[in-house]
């Protein structure tokens, strides 16, 4: 009898593991299963983001065509001015690049179809004439240059800044910098300028309520805090301390500063990648006398008188 109980639990205990073998077995199916579809999941997250990197690249890539053809166009019209003579390449004809030395022009070939005699000769016609463009092309070198960049070949002083007299109709607080006014500008325009100041700290408030002041106007417009301000007021500065500076008694919203011996009108927007207001900057202070200069020429308000701080002496202006 005790052998016979014996045997049955032995039965029972060997059903017991040959589940337990099967279930493990199957186990090792779904990890198994999970690995594969982990090593997919990964694939396709690579694919994904080459093809996001791709399409990343052709949109750089159309942006920079467009402003090969932008740049393209600014050289044909530069070479206009300079009465340069555009010659275009006939229709019909397939020109082949031939390989070019820096210094010395090469002729292009252009490929005709072959045929008669008057095919032959056309194709010697637009040789000469290739060889007449390519001689030209040394001049169009020498005249776009200037002519393209004419900004650049203006010289990097004060005469490029667009300093006017202005008049702070109206000053509040920056409704998010706690350091910030926003103020309401007359510069001689048809209508107030919005201009953003970080002068809370060194200003009262009464204080800049319908107040003269000198403004940089053609800095390009930069939003302070959600403002787009579209000047900037013109301070004597020092870490301890700031003020603005005041025209001649009798200056009227939109007198031009102007500085003798730096002829020339002013930029209409100052280009922020050429960093001109950066290279003129640190040559503006004000002397012993409180008068603003630029390279000790005074801030001038022809036949009205020069711009000056109230007490701040041998400082910098910004």
């Amino acid at each position: 009898m005790f052998l016979a109980r014996f045997l049955v639990k032995m039965a029972a205990n060997n059903a017991v593991l040959n589940r337990l073998e099967q279930k493990g077995a199957e186990a090792d199916q779904v990890i198994e299963y999970l690995k594969q579809q982990v090593a997919l999941l990964k694939e396709k997250a690579i694919l994904q983001a080459s093809l996001r990197e791709e399409k990343k690249l052709r949109v750089e890539n159309a942006k920079l065509k467009k402003e090969i053809e932008g740049l393209k166009q600014e050289l044909i019209e530069a070479e206009i001015r300079n009465g340069v003579k555009q010659i275009a390449v006939p229709p019909g004809t397939t020109v082949s690049t031939a390989s070019f030395s820096d210094d010395v022009p090469q002729t292009t070939a252009v490929a005709s179809s072959p045929g008669s005699k008057n095919q032959i000769k056309d194709e010697d016609e637009e040789k000469k004439k290739k060889e007449k463009v390519e001689k030209k092309g040394e001049k169009k070198e020498k005249k776009q240059q200037p002519a393209a960049g004419s900004s650049d070949a203006k010289p990097v002083d004060v005469s490029r800044l667009d300093l006017r007299v202005g008049c702070i109709i109206t000053a509040e607080k920056h409704p998010d910098a706690d350091t910030l006014y926003v103020e309401k500008v007359d510069v001689g325009e048809a209508s107030p300028r919005t201009v953003v100041s970080g002068l809370v700290k060194h200003v009262p408030l009464d204080q800049m309520q319908n107040r003269m002041a000198i403004l940089l106007c053609n800095l390009k417009p930069a939003k302070m805090r959600g403002v787009v301000s579209q000047a900037m007021v013109m301070c004597a500065s020092s870490p301890e301390k700031v003020e603005i500076l005041a025209p001649p008694p009798g200056a009227v919203p939109g007198d031009r500063i102007t500085f003798e011996g730096f002829p020339g009108d002013p930029e209409k927007e100052l280009n922020p990648k050429k960093k001109i207001w950066e290279q003129i900057q640190p040559d503006l202070h004000t002397n012993d006398q409180c008068v603003a200069t630029y390279k000790g020429v005074p801030f001038e308000v022809k036949g009205k008188g020069v711009c000056r701080a109230e007490t701040m002496a041998n400082s910098g202006i910004k």
